[in-house]
């Protein structure tokens, strides 16, 4: 039973730092918009890993802004995102595309040229397709997250063993 295609990524990679920049550039994309949790760092953490650091560092390189797009509220998003010195849009409201529009107003970018990059298929995915950006989907961080996200895992799970379109091929990113 095939899916909705605003379920379905354009690109995959089990970790962030394995997203090729090249294929970015390719697609047009000159911003990569993060979610935060278990895609750039491990649930409800600050720690940053050096391949990750590595390749926000390979991003700049390449001529693409990174702008934060998490769902999260507080300080800590905020902390983390002038740590690496760049912008943050909390509360984006994921699914829904607002956050992820706001980001690509806030880069003077139509959102085709942006690259949302998250975690989970029910907001990541959705918001970037709704958005009308590239959808990335990465394997999560860690096992340890909220009850509610642990619930969306398991329908996430079984749409993927579904959709053999989803299953990762050498050279998928």
């Amino acid at each position: 039973m095939p899916t909705m295609g605003w379920l379905t990524p354009d690109m995959t990679a089990h970790r962030l730092w394995e997203i090729p920049l090249d294929a970015l550039k390719a697609r047009g994309i000159r911003a990569v918009l993060l979610d935060l949790d278990n895609t750039l760092v491990p649930w409800h953490t600050q720690s940053l890993d050096d391949r990750t650091r590595t390749w926000l560092e390979g991003v700049a390189d390449a001529g693409m802004t990174v702008l934060l797009v998490t769902n999260a509220t507080g300080e800590r998003a905020k902390e983390l995102a002038r740590t690496l010195g760049i912008r943050c849009v909390p509360q984006a409201g994921k699914p829904l595309p607002r956050g992820v529009l706001r980001a690509a107003r806030e880069l003077e970018l139509p959102p085709a040229a942006c690259a949302m990059v998250g975690d989970q298929l029910f907001t990541d995915v959705m918001a970037a397709h709704w958005a009308g950006c590239l959808a990335v989907l990465v394997d999560p961080l860690d096992p340890r997250e909220m009850g509610w996200t642990r619930f969306v895992r398991r329908l996430e799970r079984r749409l993927l063993r579904r959709d053999h379109r989803w299953e990762r091929k050498d050279g998928d990113a």
